[in-house]
């Protein structure tokens, strides 16, 4: 079983490097299912459980890329928000509506939604310091983490809402997932789906740089057996 998954990863990899950058950055622009945990995703090989976002007792949201400004040191600055973290705040107000529902989000969409949005109640996950001031990388998983212990009084009732960049989207909703979160993405919203190619993270300039990345992450939930919708 887990050398067929591997190899399942593998082929579909292989598969996203054959094809066009541009065709995979364009792959569908909303998600749709029902309150039930229905499943849509760019690809019916990986379905993304969707939820009615009127049942989402907290949103989170992950944050994908960045922008570093001129002469500012990437080591020690999570950087600003840029037009993808930018569309991610957009899509948490979507989500949110007009509900007063606790909002998780990483520090670059955090800004977006306090400056634009004057949001006062989100709370920002942020990246860990070294004692010397250098950041510490935070993961998808590392959010996850995060805000499961933020939740921990709550988690059995709670139902999280995800947002994410689109090709992100499976990841991180089965990453949140596996740290014992209710999860799904929230059906009918649009995820923004264009790469920024002035990231500052190389890695997410393109669909070329990025889905190969994004596939060999999802191996291990395959292998946990948290990659399949319920």
């Amino acid at each position: 079983m887990r050398s067929s998954l591997v190899a399942l990863a593998a082929a579909l990899t292989v598969s996203v490097l054959a094809q066009s950058p541009i065709a995979l950055a364009d792959t569908g622009s909303s998600a749709s299912g029902s309150a039930s945990g229905s499943a849509s995703g760019s690809s019916d090989l990986w379905p993304v459980p969707t939820a009615s976002a009127d049942q989402f007792t907290y949103l989170i949201a992950y944050s994908f890329g960045n922008r570093i400004p001129a002469g500012a040191d990437p080591a020690r600055t999570e950087g600003e928000p840029g037009p993808v973290n930018e569309a991610l705040a957009d899509a948490v107000i979507a989500t949110r509506g007009t509900r007063a529902i606790p909002v998780y989000a990483q520090t670059v969409i955090a800004d977006v939604l306090r400056t634009k949005y004057g949001m006062t109640d989100v709370i920002p996950i942020e990246a860990d310091r070294q004692p010397d001031g250098t950041l510490t990388y935070l993961s998808t998983d590392g959010v996850a983490k995060k805000v499961s212990a933020l939740r921990a009084t709550t988690q059995s009732t709670d139902v999280a809402g995800v947002i994410a960049f689109k090709d992100h989207l499976w990841r991180a909703t089965y990453t949140t997932r596996n740290n014992s979160l209710r999860a799904y993405a929230p059906a009918g919203i649009a995820m923004p789906t264009r790469y920024d190619p002035q990231s500052g993270q190389a890695w997410t300039t393109s669909a070329t740089t990025y889905l190969p990345v994004d596939m060999a992450a999802r191996i291990p939930l395959l292998l946990s057996g948290t990659g399949s919708s319920r």
